[in-house]
């Protein structure tokens, strides 16, 4: 338990930073279509509907079933088995940027969104926060309104109590657009094949976890230790 407070924070604004890699990567190779939520799909859905579209419409129906169907395997894994549910959402997230950089110029950017609907909404329910605090590292809205929330306590009614969640929000919020910032240079120098750096933040990601967990052989964690 010690391991894990330790090592949350660092772990959830590593995830930031990749939610932030996947959504301008998304929003840029995609049609601007954002990858990490359902909200504007599911506005585009009933304007296809009115509109008569029914072949958007239907992939965009079937975009919300897989972002529903990853959130319940959320809810329902840790009660019968015992997949830890951060490591399956890092698998997850690798299987979409690889896919993603698989798919052909001419793919429909709903259908290419697809790997991204279900591997988003599984990372949102694993990877919840840290300190404490609920904090989505997919999307900036909610973290912003702390943030500036947290802030305005701090600076404004001198509230220092405020400080530690100001820090946390600002630094989600920092880490999510350093990934937005790297994912648009990365697509802009290599192309759509760029999604595959992701992998680096992900498999860092991943010995973090194991590193939380005491998953790893004592020598290496000693040394990893030493390192900090």
């Amino acid at each position: 338990m010690e391991n894990k407070k330790k090592y949350e924070t660092p772990l959830h604004y590593m995830m930031a930073f990749v939610g932030g890699f996947f959504g301008v990567y998304t929003i840029l190779s995609f049609c601007d279509l954002f990858g990490n939520a359902q909200t504007a799909n599911m506005i585009y859905f009933v304007t296809d509907l009115l509109g008569h579209d029914f072949t958007d419409a239907c992939l965009r129906l079937g975009g919300v079933f897989l972002f529903v169907a990853a959130i319940a395997l959320t809810v329902w894994l840790p009660k019968h088995s015992r997949i830890d549910l951060q490591v399956a959402s890092l698998f997850l997230d690798a299987a979409a940027a690889v896919m993603a950089g698989l798919f052909p110029a001419d793919i429909h950017p709903v259908l290419a969104l697809y790997p991204f609907f279900f591997a988003t909404a599984f990372q949102w329910n694993s990877f919840k926060g840290a300190k404490g605090f609920a904090s989505s590292t997919l999307f900036s809205t909610n973290n912003l309104k702390q943030f500036t929330m947290a802030a305005t306590e701090v600076l404004l009614n001198k509230d220092k109590t405020h400080t530690v969640k100001a820090k946390f929000f600002g630094c989600t919020l920092l880490f999510f657009h350093v990934g937005v910032a790297c994912s648009f240079v990365a697509r802009s120098f290599i192309g759509p094949r760029s999604i595959w750096l992701a992998l680096m933040p992900l498999s860092i990601s991943l010995y973090t976890v194991c590193l939380a967990n005491d998953w790893l052989p004592l020598s290496v964690t000693a040394g990893a230790e030493e390192r900090g």
